[in-house]
């Protein structure tokens, strides 16, 4: 049995990027390791010659084992994963730990999903367990934030998402990018969009972002009438 903090080899299967700044993996958990695999959000620590890192797992639980990470290039860690993440490869990582997202706090309810930057990662892995249980909760709206247009990760997967009735809302913050959509944080543009500006007091939210983002959030919720109890993170 493996413990909390003991790392396991996690065979590569396959290694694309998605974006010139976001390099995706696909690998298979030991059988010890993906029983862990409990809820969408939770993380694993990867461990390089590099250091170790922290990253949010980028799918839902998979009775196969097969999971993904989602690497942001620039950080020695990630590189160095990066690097060693060819597929036939390995990686040394723990099982999956942490909190998560709590799905079941969406059944029922409007569901508002927001993600910036590399915190798309535990987000897509919410999309994919709301995906799988859609006839259990109402609308879910993703607002997905990102400096510029070409830095959005699974593009190839947004039109799927919105086929099953998950509307995908690109929030690009960057002045000087051409984009023909709206613009501007994806808390800016949640307030001006979400559900028309009416209050939404019984939605449930999800948040995935740096600090600044997540408070801003929460502010953006709060003028709609969110319950704070319904706004959830991952950790």
């Amino acid at each position: 049995m493996l413990g909390p903090s003991d790392t396991h080899p996690a065979a590569v299967l396959d290694a694309w990027d998605e974006t010139a700044a976001l390099r995706a993996l696909r690998l298979r958990l030991e059988p010890g390791a993906a029983a862990r695999h409990e809820r969408p959000g939770q993380v694993v620590k990867v461990r390089t010659g590099a250091g170790e890192g922290f990253f949010a797992l980028a799918s839902a639980p998979a009775p196969s084992g097969i999971a993904e990470l989602l690497l942001k290039r620039g950080g020695a860690v990630a590189d160095a994963a990066i690097a060693l993440g060819a597929p036939g490869g390995a990686l040394a990582l723990t099982a999956p730990f942490g909190r998560g997202f709590p799905v079941d706090a969406a059944r029922g309810r409007d569901v508002l999903l927001f993600a910036a930057g590399s915190g798309i990662a535990p987000i897509r892995a919410l999309v994919q367990a709301l995906s799988a249980r859609r006839d259990e909760v109402g609308r879910i709206t993703l607002f997905y934030g990102q400096r510029r247009g070409a830095e959005f990760a699974y593009r190839s997967e947004h039109l799927a998402w919105e086929r099953r009735g998950i509307r995908v809302v690109l929030c690009p913050s960057a002045e000087d990018d051409a984009w023909p959509g709206v613009r501007g944080r994806v808390q800016e543009v949640a307030r001006s969009l979400a559900y028309g500006g009416v209050r939404i007091p019984g939605a449930a939210a999800f948040v995935s972002g740096m600090p600044p983002m997540v408070a801003g959030v929460r502010a953006a919720l709060a003028e709609a009438g969110v319950d704070p109890t319904l706004i959830h993170g991952n950790a």
